[in-house]
């Protein structure tokens, strides 16, 4: 490992996640009101983190590409055929949590009323079909930087930095599965145990099969019916 990959690590493992982290805990404690989110205020959003995304995705790709290194070491190849069964039923396991936790929270009346609550309580999600067509530029951003950056780099960073083993490669899991959720802690407490879980099951079916490309569709599925969601149920309360 290079200089430059120690440093971006510490940028966008470390520095980052800590920096979005403490931003929204400060905003919290300081109780500031609920923003109105215009509809021009959503679009730039959607763009403009959407871009940063990208961004750190091709930062990672760069510093990858001048030391010379392949860019199947970070996934960005189809992997270890055929993928390890331990890591497909892991990824199915996943699958299915995931669509039980969705009919847990749109099931039924109540739980879509309390779900409602929390995607109003964002402010920044898309309540109408122009809105979510520009959500889906940052969801499948999200899709794609995020792996890169989160699985790609980090867990293929961490497992050379700490060697082999079970607890260096826990800890090539965890590290970046919690800096991952730091930076979504605006989504509060209990998202971000959903999304630290979801990134350690990721990191895992990526240790085992060395590829991203099924993560990737599934993360940026995952965010695009998130928006979908958000504009069915929003949508509807505005229309009442």
């Amino acid at each position: 490992m290079s200089i430059s990959h120690h440093l971006l690590f510490i940028l966008l493992g470390i520095v980052l996640p800590a920096v979005l982290f403490v931003t929204t805990y400060r905003r919290r404690k300081a109780g500031g009101g609920r923003i109105h989110w215009t509809h021009k205020m959503k679009v730039g959003l959607y763009y403009g983190n959407g871009g940063l995304l990208w961004g750190m995705a091709l930062l990672v790709l760069a510093v990858w590409y001048f030391s010379g290194r392949p860019f199947t070491e970070i996934g960005l190849g189809w992997g270890i055929s055929p993928y390890d069964a331990t890591a497909v039923l892991t990824l199915s396991a996943f699958v299915f949590l995931y669509l039980f936790d969705l009919y847990l929270e749109a099931g039924n009346e109540e739980s879509r009323d309390e779900t409602r609550r929390e995607f109003a309580k964002l402010g920044f999600m898309p309540t109408t079909v122009t809105e979510f067509l520009h959500f889906i530029f940052l969801a499948v951003a999200a899709g794609v930087g995020e792996e890169i950056v989160y699985r790609g780099f980090m867990v293929t960073y961490l497992t050379e930095l700490l060697g082999p083993g079970v607890w260096p490669t826990i800890s090539a899991l965890l590290i970046p599965a919690i800096a991952f959720g730091l930076g979504h802690f605006y989504q509060g407490g209990r998202a971000v145990l959903k999304i630290v879980a979801m990134a350690v099951l990721f990191g895992f079916f990526f240790l085992r099969t060395n590829t991203l490309w099924p993560l990737m569709l599934l993360h940026a599925a995952i965010d695009v019916f998130g928006g979908l969601m958000s504009w069915y149920l929003l949508g509807r309360k505005l229309e009442d």
